[in-house]
């Protein structure tokens, strides 16, 4: 009799052995990357992270689960790519001209170089000779795109003092800018440029630190900029387009499978983003117009201030390689 309980409890403990491994199995089966951004939760580009992380999901059954943190809860707009390279966070989202110093990542500020936003649209195809450019350069930096997404029109200016429409308009006055270029820029127009996180415009503006912001019209209106400048200049000098960014050693560590389904969703956002960008834009502009004084620059307009700029662009030139001279040409024949 005591041999057959011992032999019962025996199968007991390996069974109860056999359903903790397959429930650890289980556990372990799904893995979670965090993934920063710093935009507003109701801009769609915040938006999109959630559509990302909701196909990564679909594409994976479950395995790849997307955290998303939006509008700067994890790290500021200039801290995230250190932190994605550390590995400090997995995925990270944020204008190409933060990522590295690199002239390939300072493209989409070269002043006028896209004629529109289906122009940056094309630039920036996933099979295009920039995207793949941008790829390589960036797995130098340890880092892995998994694709773009589209801000919209930006280089458009809220201030509190007067319109800017000619370049003198710009003398004595302190302009938040974004970016190297963005700051030859400025310099360029006649004003002095200053580096500010997008978070701290708004204040900026109010208490007079700044007397303008470049930035983009969503900006201009989901950080409600328009409150503290009574002014905004819409240049379209530039198309913001966002990278997503990827810890390379993380995403090699994946299997073929959930390194498709995240290059894939992220092609998919890439289109939704370059369409709702247009969108957006088209909506803030009229918002922004009803409430605040708003100039939009003409083609006339727009032409004296490329002259005014042709340095900044002489300058980009004069630092970037030769592969990113020929796809500056590539860009310009599209």
């Amino acid at each position: 009799m005591r041999g057959k309980t011992m032999k019962k409890t025996g199968k007991t403990t390996l069974g109860f052995l056999c359903a903790s491994l397959l429930t650890f199995s289980s556990a372990s089966a799904e893995t979670v990357l965090r993934y920063a951004g710093t935009l507003p939760v109701t801009h769609h580009l915040s938006e999109a992270q959630k559509t990302f992380a909701a196909l990564v999901a679909e594409k994976t059954n479950g395995e790849l689960k997307i955290e998303v943190y939006p509008a700067g809860q994890l790290y500021k707009a200039h801290d995230i790519p250190t932190a994605v390279v550390t590995g400090a966070v997995d995925i990270g989202f944020n204008l190409t001209n933060v990522w590295t110093r690199d002239a390939v990542s300072d493209i989409n500020d070269i002043p006028f170089l896209y004629r529109d936003a289906n122009h940056a649209e094309q630039a920036w195809a996933p099979d295009g000779q920039l995207f793949d450019l941008y790829t390589k350069t960036l797995a130098a930096r340890q880092m892995k795109p998994l694709g773009v997404m589209f801000f919209g029109s930006l280089f458009d200016i809220s201030n509190n003092d007067k319109p800017l429409v000619k370049p003198e308009d710009f003398a004595g006055m302190k302009i938040r800018a974004y970016g190297a270029l963005s700051s030859e820029a400025v310099r360029a127009l006649g004003g002095s440029p200053t580096t500010m996180d997008p978070g701290e415009m708004y204040l900026g503006l109010q208490n007079g630190t700044i007397d303008g912001a470049i930035t983009g019209l969503t900006s201009i209106d989901t950080r409600k900029l328009w409150e503290a400048g009574s002014h905004a200049t819409i240049a379209q000098a530039a198309f913001g387009v966002f990278a997503v960014n990827m810890n390379l050693a993380k995403f090699n560590g994946l299997t073929e499978n959930q390194q498709t389904a995240l290059m894939e969703s992220a092609r998919e956002v890439f289109q939704t983003t370059a369409d709702e960008s247009a969108r957006q834009d088209e909506q803030s502009l009229a918002f922004l117009q009803e409430n605040i004084q708003v100039v939009v620059l003409d083609d006339e307009q727009k032409a004296a201030w490329a002259k005014i700029l042709a340095p900044v662009v002489e300058g980009w030139q004069s630092r970037a390689s030769d592969d990113e001279a020929a796809v500056i040409e590539w860009i310009r024949g599209l």
